[in-house]
């Protein structure tokens, strides 16, 4: 203890002490106490300091735990002051005397013993006080409410005339109003408008007061947890002063939001965020949080996103126009203008960047110089395009090794290409970029996954058609020069913009790696380009080729990727032998293509060969001899009534043991008109081929009749193979046509749009169903049953065998009377149907009967109705309420139809909540839709009615109908309905 050392000294004195004290007079025997007690003052000072230690502990764990309405008292704060102060002068007095034996050695200085002694009562006195204060004291008092702190304006451009960036502002609101939705992500691109809007955004959040605090923090420089936390303190002034523990700030903030309106906006969120970490918790029952990302991977835990597009041509225009005036309109500038704009691509930030350092610039040769350098690839990004520059390659940097090249591909293709995944991921294992997979299926699986994480990075968009994608021009443009920097010891042969007509000359083809002159109108090519590096020749769409030079592929050994789609080619030249290590090859749609030359022989690494709606009558005996070949496309559609004779003897369509021979065929299709007679007369032989393929995983083929369908099925080597892989049965794919009939295409089918596609359409009339066919039903993700006229419903199917069906079509079926009756079927019926089209069907009378179970069809988003004359009531109560996901409603041509939904006690008025279109076409006896007026309509968005010459009446209000926004209709039909309704809708959005 810190007066061990002054007991000590006391004993070695007390004796010379006690022989003076009796010389000295009475007065002095008080301060001779303060010696004589020394050892027990020491220990009254120690126990008194340590129950003072123990009540300052007790105060503060009592202030950490306080509930935040309540605060510390000033009287407080100074008693803990005093306290520390008190700590501070003991330590100095343990500091003064800590060699106080040293001190005591020789004659006695007793009068430093009376001062010590005299101190260490002092000091236990003032901490007995200081103690008994405590008592005395107000700890805590409640707090003074807090006015809410003001939303900080941002100054950011307004957008209420930009409706490409302000419909998202507005759509954000009305998703905040929803207490359910805690988390929401708004991603995009770098430099398409995320910060605009979410500035916008909290502006307007100021205006409706919909909060009480919103917080505005942007991570763009390396953001985390503490920087969101001090922003938090900050605008809500909680004190922190000496609280370093994260984890009991994030406690103390979530005490003070747990019941407040809040809104915290995260900008450029490069990193996922721990809000519990933060202090923000899903229990906040009125806080929420919008994120700003660039990858749409981020938004896979939130309750809604929505992706910040590119402006519309409108809008970039008057962005642009806005900035750099009318000038745009005058006929010096305005093509040059609109070209700028393209090169632009609807991104805010490059068209604001572009049109200020155009401001004031009334020299068109400046312009057409800044253009120039923007389509230029060779050259260093514009200085006004840098920033943007370094934020994709950012992204770039970012990829694996593995999936930059596969990025960098894109950039072949013309701006605004939409190139189909299956045929670029074929490219990219010809070019090697995917490897160590041995499957076709395989590579497609990693290519899919390759494309799906552009597409979440935002460096790919969907085209206008199924499984099509296109790279943003300006992203092209990036990936351009990245190309050019990165392999500057590559040559590429691109021709971008303009179309060329004249010749290119043979230096211009001399040592290029790759060359891209697609949609150009070539007439001729280099009679031999020296061009032994060349990796991949894409020539598709050049209507005006006709002739490709005898020599010309002479020295292009090394040529793995030959693309001549829909040329006007009559022949291939001899040279093509030189294509040793081709390994993919598109003649489809070369209709003047009559034949292939001997020569394809020497094809040995060709992997996919695509011979679709060429000119092609009969496939070559040399195909056999591509025992590499792993899938094969081709398709007897044109020209199969015309003649194709040898010697006078017909020649076949597909000769024998060519199928059978291509021993590492994985994918084959073979598409063939229902009326080829030619077919009918050899399908039994090539099936018979096809099932002894022992690597075949996908199949495209019409058996035209059933017995050929069954015997195929009992003796494919590769399905009864597959029946015994991780896949479960069957083949990965397949568009299996059984039957004849005059239908010729399938709703929506693209058979190598998706991998795991499969497809079975059966016609076979008036035969019974096979057990075979049940076998295939059994994998079906889609179904079409056409002409046939015995089944009543699909339970004579065997329900179990539709289970994994997610689109199914019933087409001029005489007999059906349902689609499931569930007085035969039990369980779960339809559980992930998701596209149901139902059309002439005479006998139908509803679409099932009897009891069903709760969880089928509850996956249903689109519901098609035609012709179907019998049918009265379209939805009755104990359908409708299992419909929890319909999102399209179609009815045409159901011409005893009175109602579509059938009016009781059971339907519940939630029953039809993601309903966003109605159709409603030629229905005469149609007189409501539902007579319910509280039935709601929470996500109806458009509803079209034409020919429903009986219908009066539409249950739909600003009320029960909130999204509605267009109601379709002729001017007659409108002008009929009664007053009452047409005074409801007349606030609804445009009549048309």
């Amino acid at each position: 203890m810190w007066g061990a050392a002054a007991t000590q000294a006391l004993g070695n004195i007390v004796t010379p002490a006690v022989q003076v004290g009796n010389g000295i007079v009475g007065c002095l025997r008080s301060k001779y106490d303060y010696v004589r007690n020394l050892s027990e003052n020491i220990a009254k000072l120690e126990r008194e300091e340590r129950y003072l230690s123990s009540k300052e502990a007790d105060i503060i764990t009592m202030l950490n735990r306080k509930d935040q309405v309540m605060e510390r008292t000033r009287e407080c704060t100074t008693w803990l002051d005093e306290v520390q102060e008190m700590k501070d002068k003991l330590q100095q007095l343990r500091n003064r005397y800590q060699n106080i034996s040293r001190c005591f050695c020789g004659i006695c200085p007793i009068h430093n013993l009376l001062k010590l002694g005299k101190t260490i009562v002092k000091k236990t006195q003032e901490i007995i006080a200081l103690k008994s204060r405590a008592d005395q004291i107000n700890i805590m008092i409640e707090r003074e409410p807090t006015p809410p702190v003001p939303i900080i304006r941002k100054h950011t451009e307004k957008i209420d005339n930009v409706p490409s960036l302000n419909e998202h502002v507005e759509r954000l609101l009305k998703l905040l109003k929803d207490d359910n939705l805690k988390r929401v992500g708004v991603w995009g691109l770098p430099g398409v408008g995320k910060t605009t809007v979410m500035e916008n955004l909290n502006n307007k959040v100021r205006d409706t007061q919909l909060f009480d605090n919103v917080f505005w923090v942007t991570l763009s420089k390396g953001g985390s947890v503490r920087k969101i936390q001090l922003i938090i303190l900050e605008q809500l002034k909680l004190e922190v002063k000496g609280i370093h523990d994260s984890n009991r700030i994030a406690d103390m903030i979530s005490e003070v939001l747990v019941n407040k309106r809040y809104l915290l906006l995260l900008d450029e969120v490069f990193v996922e965020i721990n809000l519990k970490e933060v202090g923000i918790h899903d229990d906040h029952e009125h806080g929420a949080v919008v994120f700003a990302y660039r990858d749409r991977d981020f938004c896979r835990l939130m309750d809604d996103h929505i992706k910040i597009e590119r402006l519309s041509n409108d809008d970039a225009k008057n962005l642009f126009q806005k900035i750099v005036g009318d000038i745009i309109d005058r006929p010096s500038y305005k093509k040059i203008a609109d070209r700028l704009l393209k090169e632009c691509g609807g991104m805010p930030q490059v068209i604001k960047l572009i049109a200020d350092s155009l401001r004031n610039e009334d020299d068109p040769a400046v312009w057409r110089h800044l253009l120039s350098d923007m389509q230029s690839p060779g050259t260093e990004p514009v200085q006004e395009m840098q920033e943007l520059y370094k934020a994709f390659k950012l992204i770039y940097d970012k990829l694996p090794v593995d999936k930059k090249p596969c990025l960098l591909y894109w950039a072949l293709f013309p701006p605004e290409y939409e190139v189909y995944q299956e045929y670029l991921i074929e490219c990219w294992k010809a070019e090697q970029f995917i490897v160590e997979v041995r499957k076709l299926g395989d590579a497609r699986d990693k290519g899919h996954a390759i494309i799906r994480d552009f597409e979440k990075k935002s460096l790919l968009e969907r085209g206008s058609k199924a499984g099509h994608f296109k790279m943003p021009l300006f992203l092209r443009r990036m990936a351009l020069k990245i190309t050019y920097q990165e392999e500057k010891d590559s040559k590429f042969l691109l021709i971008d913009g303009e179309e060329i007509e004249e010749q290119l000359s043979e230096e211009e083809w001399e040592d290029v790696q790759r060359v891209s002159l697609i949609g150009q109108k070539l007439c001729n090519l280099p009679n031999r380009p020296t061009c032994s590096k060349i990796s991949t020749l894409l020539l598709q769409k050049n209507p005006s080729l006709t002739k490709i030079p005898e020599s010309f592929f002479e020295s292009m050994c090394g040529l793995k990727v030959l693309d001549l789609y829909d040329t006007r080619i009559i022949s291939l030249p001899s040279s093509i032998s030189n294509l040793i290590n081709l390994r993919v090859m598109y003649l489809n749609n070369c209709g003047e293509l009559a034949e292939l030359p001997p020569q394809v022989e020497e094809l040995k690494s060709l992997e996919i060969l695509d011979l679709r709606s060429t000119g092609i009558l009969t496939l070559p005996e040399e195909l056999a001899q591509l025992t590499g070949l792993k899938c094969l496309r081709v398709s007897f559609k044109q020209n199969f009534g015309c003649p194709n004779h040898i010697n006078g003897q017909p020649k076949e369509l597909i000769p024998s043991n060519v199928i059978a021979s291509l021993s590492s065929l994985q994918e084959l299709s073979i598409d063939v008109d229902f009326k080829n007679q030619s077919w009918n007369q050899i399908v039994d032989r090539v099936a018979e081929e096809v099932a002894s393929l022992k690597a075949l995983t996908s199949l495209c083929f019409y058996f035209p009749r059933l017995s050929c369908f069954e015997t195929f099925i009992e003796n494919c080597i590769s399905w009864k193979r597959n029946s015994m892989g991780w896949e479960g049965n069957g083949f990965r794919s397949f568009r299996i046509l059984v039957g004849n009939h005059k239908a010729d295409t399938f709703l929506g089918f693209d058979f190598f749009g998706y991998t795991a596609e499969r497809h079975l359409r059966f016609s076979a009339g008036e035969e019974d169903i096979p057990f075979a066919l049940s076998k295939i039903l059994n994998k079906a993700l889609s179904f079409e049953l056409i002409g046939h006229h015995r089944a009543k419903n699909l339970s004579v199917f065997g329900t179990e065998y539709l289970k994994e069906v997610e689109a199914c079509t019933i087409e001029e079926c005489n007999e059906i009377e349902s689609i499931i009756d569930g007085t035969i079927a039990t369980g779960v019926l339809f559980e992930f149907l998701q596209k149901l089209h139902l059309i002439n069907l005479p006998k139908l009378v509803s679409i099932f009967r009897g009891s069903i179970d709760s969880m089928s069809l509850t996956k249903l988003t689109t519901l098609t109705l035609k012709k179907c004359p019998k049918l009265k009531c379209l939805l009755p109560g104990d359908m409708i309420q299992l419909l929890c996901h319909l999102q399209d409603l179609q009815v045409e041509e159901c011409f005893e139809i009175n109602k579509i939904i059938e009016d009781g006690g059971i339907v519940q008025s939630e029953s039809l909540p993601r309903l966003k279109n109605m159709e409603l076409y030629n229905l005469p006896k149609l007189l409501s839709v539902c007579e319910d007026n509280s039935f709601e309509w929470p996500s109806l968005e458009i509803v079209k009615i034409k020919t429903c010459s009986e219908l009066k009446d539409l249950p739909f209000s600003v009320e029960n109908a909130p999204r509605l926004r267009v109601i379709e209709c002729t001017t007659n039909w409108w002008n009929k309905l009664n007053d009452s309704t047409k005074d409801r809708l007349k606030d609804l959005h445009s009549i048309t």
